[in-house]
């Protein structure tokens, strides 16, 4: 199903998910993403369910929700940089910033042409 992203991956996200549950055109999007950058991407967080989201108070409407979203483990400002530059030349409208991750994705049916930050 995925050919740089494993079932076993999926699990490890918190909350753990299965690769089913992501959107078939997102996980072949996110493949060619990785081809692209190049690099490793470890996943910390992929699909949520709209009850999850509301257990942490919110609003469920994520990206995350429809299975078109994920985060990326990013210890290092250097791969921040390579994940972020070749986010957006790859085409990606949607970026989040957080300490630890990036958050990636490509629902349409929210705002495009965004990057946000998690810190406080």
């Amino acid at each position: 199903m995925s050919k740089y992203f494993s079932p076993a991956e999926f699990q490890r996200c918190t909350p753990s998910c299965l690769i089913t549950d992501m959107d078939p055109d997102f996980l072949e999007y996110l493949d060619a993403f990785r081809e692209f950058v190049g690099i490793p991407l470890v996943l910390s967080c992929a699909y949520r369910s709209v009850a999850w989201e509301k257990s942490k108070g919110r609003t469920g409407n994520s990206a995350h929700t429809r299975g078109k979203a994920v985060d990326i483990v990013c210890n290092t400002s250097a791969t921040r940089y390579k994940i972020v530059s070749a986010a957006l030349h790859f085409g990606f409208r949607r970026i989040g910033i957080g300490k630890n991750y990036i958050h990636l994705d490509n629902d349409k049916s929210l705002p495009q042409g965004v990057i946000w930050h998690y810190y406080a």
